[in-house]
């Protein structure tokens, strides 16, 4: 597996493939409501249904992420997602 999974903390490394939709659910509806950690420090892309996940639970509880210095694409996505959007619901 990709995600790594401890506490309220995932970790992503290599590339995220859509098989890890169900595992990363399971996970987010086990620690909710706490603040979920993405640590993406090594992590080289993310499949769109996994991004989905993380945004539907920043939309209702906390998250936190890290990143690598090297800027990706999922990560402005994860950065430029807002809650506040009506668009959202």
């Amino acid at each position: 597996m990709a995600i790594t999974y401890e506490e309220n903390c995932a970790t992503f490394t290599s590339v995220i493939y859509e098989d890890e939709v169900v595992p990363l659910r399971d996970f987010l509806q086990n620690i909710a409501p706490d603040e979920l950690m993405c640590d993406f420090s090594e992590c080289d892309d993310v499949h769109l249904a996994v991004l989905q996940l993380i945004m539907a639970y920043k939309k209702s509880y906390g998250c936190r992420y890290e990143f690598s210095e090297d800027t990706k694409l999922f990560e402005k996505v994860l950065k430029g997602f807002s809650v506040k959007e009506d668009n959202c619901l």
